[in-house]
């Protein structure tokens, strides 16, 4: 087993960029823990200033709408252009003496204030509410008492069933991101191997050695397999020390076995880049594109459900998107047989994957010429 052993000492000359990975992936799961943590939500209290230089029935109304659903400060209107600069206040409104017949609202807000639009959407959904009673008949009092019984309702959030424990506990999160931490090492690992390996000096020993051809493939293909699943057994391993991993949460044990066999078509994917392209830089970008094109289109990076329909159609040609699609579903109802259609998709991409290293690999010994 000298071509087995050999592997995993290459392998570990490149230990700076596989640990590199590893512990930003470590850094960038522990923040999305900590946010994943959060079960309620909160709303934010906006300042803002409002000056009424109407003072009709409707305006006042409206200040009291406001007035309920944010925090309004009270100041010297010569200040207001500085609180808005310095963000002490998120928005200055000044409602104008025309207001019952313009309907319109002067409105400043701080610079770059994430909050400043939500108050601009308050009143837009109070007025847009109060003329829609008045245009089906309602006098303006009574479209004013309607607006704010419609806006005063409270609802209660529901979270679905079979979701909340997967969103709550950031398994998801965790399994999602693995798809591209999982294509960037064995890719790497892998490809440096067969980089070596091809070689014209490494090739020529290989040939007159006197270990058969056939052993030398057996070898390496073994490497390749322990790599990858030794990577998958190192990242379940900490997930089961980040997030106190419960063994009685099925949709957690079935996101496991779904990235097992996602490991198992990523190595075929890395065997085969390999066999295809004999440049090392060539390999590298291959790798680079790989990783992080196919975790943006297929979900890694940002949910499916907000990608466009034609990143859609494009993640569909790589194995990722049937894994991370996969995770999902579990979310929703968490059954192998949700999973089993997609399970089968990645095994069906790595007999591909492995086909065309098999015709690819006799191309291997040009090298030597």
């Amino acid at each position: 087993m000298k071509v087995f052993k050999n592997y995993f000492k290459i392998a570990w000359a490149h230990k700076t960029a596989i640990l590199a990975y590893t512990v930003i992936f470590i850094v960038l799961m522990s923040l999305v823990t900590k946010t994943t943590k959060e079960d309620s939500y909160k709303a934010v209290d906006v300042n803002i200033y409002i000056k009424d230089k109407a003072s009709t029935t409707l305006s006042k109304a409206l200040f009291a709408y406001l007035e309920g659903n944010t925090r309004v400060v009270d100041m010297d209107e010569a200040l207001v252009e500085d609180k808005l600069f310095y963000e002490i206040i998120s928005a200055a409104l000044e409602i104008p003496e025309d207001f019952d017949s313009s309907r319109e609202v002067l409105y400043k807000s701080a610079p770059n204030d994430i909050y400043a639009m939500s108050v601009k959407e308050k009143v837009n959904s109070y007025l847009s509410q109060v003329a829609a009673y008045e245009a089906a008949g309602f006098t303006e009092e009574d479209a004013i008492k309607y607006t704010k019984e419609d806006l005063d309702k409270k609802f209660d959030v529901a979270i679905k069933e079979g979701s909340l424990d997967a969103n709550k506990d950031g398994s998801h999160y965790y399994f999602n991101f693995l798809h591209y931490l999982l294509l960037a090492q064995v890719i790497l690992i892998v490809s440096t191997i067969v980089r070596v390996y091809k070689r014209k000096p490494v090739l020529m020993r290989n040939i007159v050695s006197p270990l058969p051809r056939a052993k030398i493939n057996l070898q390496l293909i073994l490497g390749h397999i322990v790599t990858g699943l030794l990577l998958w057994f190192i990242y379940m391993i900490l997930f089961a020390i980040m997030y106190k991993y419960d063994f009685t949460k099925t949709h957690i044990n079935l996101m496991m076995l779904n990235s097992f066999v996602f490991t198992i078509t990523v190595v075929a994917m890395a065997v085969m880049i390999a066999s295809l392209f004999k440049d090392e830089n060539a390999i590298a970008g291959v790798m680079n594109v790989v990783s992080l094109g196919s975790s943006f289109l297929c979900g890694a990076f940002v949910p499916q459900e907000l990608l466009g329909e034609t990143a859609l159609k494009i993640g569909r040609v790589f194995p990722g998107f049937y894994y991370i699609k996969n995770n999902n579903l579990l979310i929703e109802k968490a059954e192998f047989s949700v999973m089993l259609p997609n399970v089968l998709i990645m095994l069906g991409f790595a007999i591909v994957f492995i086909a065309i290293s098999v015709v690819a690999k006799p191309k291997a010994n040009d090298n030597i010429n």
